[in-house]
Parts: C-alpha cells; structure tokens; sequence
C-alpha cells in the first residue's frame, strides 16, 4: 500500500514520469472488445475452427477485468452440466453436448466451461474432441494445481481411447462372427452347399433293354438313356430338390443317395409309375 501511494504521489508530482510496462494496469480497451466481439461472432459462423477458439482465450488472458459471462452462457453451462450428471451411457450425453456447446459459442474463454465440456465428451467416448477442449482449458491458464490434474486428464482419455478401440474391436469381429454363423446356417447357404456335395454324382437306374444315367452338374441334370441301339439326351434345370422332364417329376433325397422320378397320371388308370436311381 506505501509503495502504490508513493506511486501515485509521485505520479502527481512528476506527471511525465516513465512506469514500467510490468506494472501498469492492463486495461480493457475498446479495440481490444471489438477484437474479441468480432472473433466470437467468427465463431459463430464457424463452431468447429478450435484454432479460433484458442486465439479468444489468449486474447481474454491479455484483458482485464477479464469479459462477463453472460446470463446466456450460464443458462446453457447449468443445463449441460446437469444433463451430464443424470447420464449413464454414452449415446445419454448428447443433449448436453449440445447445451455445452452453445455455452462456449456465447463465452469461449471460460474456463470452467471448457473442462466440463471435455469431460462430458470424454464420457460420451468423443476422445479426440474432449483432447482438444482439455488443452483449450488448459490455455486459460487455470492455475498450476488444476493445469497438472488437466494433464493427467488427458493421459486418461489416451488411455481410454485404447480400450475403447479394442472394445470396438473385439465387438466389430464378433459381429463379423456372428453373421457368418447366419449366413452358414441360412437356408439359402445350406442349399448351395447341399447342391456343391451333389456336384459329379451319377444316377443309375436299369430295366434291360433300358439303362439311364443321371449326371449332375452344378444345377443341371444331364441325362441320357441307353435302349438297345438308340440313345436319348436331355438337359434339365434343378428347381430345389426337384428337376422336371415330359411330366415327369425327379426328386433327389435330402442326403443325396437317391433320385425318385414319378410319371405322370395313366390317361385310364390314373396310376404313376415310381422309379429310384442309384447314387454310384
């Protein structure tokens, strides 16, 4: 107090007397205030410009009294924060992401703003965000007690990140998992392996003079009959277990050891005639 009172006597005696920059009084100029309204309406028009954001807070370190918060960002700061505390899982913190966001678009160099809002981003598993809004707390120069809990934060969220990419690792490759054990026991899978094992197989069925062969490839049937000196080919598609040729109807057995055909209804009789093939 006797030194600031001898400045001041001093000062009045010596109106022209050099004061060292060091101690004089930084006060809050009007051009400072329009650099710092002009920067925040930037921000405004650009919320994710984080270089931005960090040029406001050195700005504000270099004003005093350091700029008002207003009610508005306070309104916006309580809201998250309350938000925050009542959420439990990640996908919970979105609605006070957004109330934190809007209390640092109206005061981005609040401090106080700034470290909850890394927090919450960190709890909603926004790992690179909530960095980069922990070494925005941090250029507030909070103080070296809270700058040392600030740094270890930041060694907690890049451990964090690890686990959390190999949780979502582990749980991207059981889901690659689980829908291979889907597409396997699909009944589209199981048909196509079933038809891939019937692949080459021959058919036989004989009644001298007759003899013909069924040949399967791939989804075709070949067949060809033998009676006495002629020789007969057909081509038929496999429509499920079933293939079709001049009303008749081939049905192969689920385990591949047979082909039952069925003739058509006798035009008198209405009977049908039943014959199986043999797997060879």
């Amino acid at each position: 107090m006797k030194h600031q009172a001898g400045l001041s006597m001093m000062l009045f005696l010596f109106p022209f007397i050099f004061v060292p920059a060091h101690i004089q009084p930084q006060v809050q100029t009007a051009s400072t205030q329009q650099t710092l309204n002009q920067h925040v309406a930037d921000l405004q028009n650009n919320p994710n410009d984080t270089a931005l954001r960090g040029k406001i807070i050195a700005l504000v370190q270099t004003m005093r009294p350091s700029p008002a918060i207003s009610e508005e960002a306070r309104r916006h700061y309580v809201v998250g924060k309350t938000l925050a505390d009542g959420a439990k899982k990640p996908e919970d913190f979105n609605e006070a992401i957004a109330e934190f966001k809007s209390a640092l678009l109206a005061a981005p160099w609040w401090p106080e703003a700034n470290r909850d809002y890394a927090l919450t981003l960190e709890a909603a598993e926004r790992f690179d965000e909530a960095t980069a809004y922990v070494k925005l707390y941090m250029a507030t120069n909070p103080g070296d007690e809270r700058l040392r809990a600030a740094q270890d934060e930041l060694y907690k969220i890049e451990a964090r990140k690890k686990l959390a990419a190999q949780a979502n690792a582990q749980a991207a490759l059981e889901e690659q998992q689980r829908r291979q054990r889907e597409e396997e026991n699909s009944p589209q899978r199981k048909y196509a392996n079933w038809l891939r094992g019937l692949n080459g197989a021959r058919y036989i069925w004989s009644h001298p003079p007759q003899t013909i062969t069924l040949e399967i490839r791939g989804n075709q049937v070949f067949y060809k009959c033998v009676a006495d000196s002629m020789v007969f080919n057909e081509t038929m598609n496999i429509q499920g277990n079933n293939f079709y040729s001049h009303g008749f109807t081939y049905t192969i057995s689920d385990d591949g050891a047979t082909i039952t055909s069925v003739s058509p209804p006798d035009a008198y009789s209405h009977t049908v005639e039943t014959s199986i093939y043999h797997r060879q």
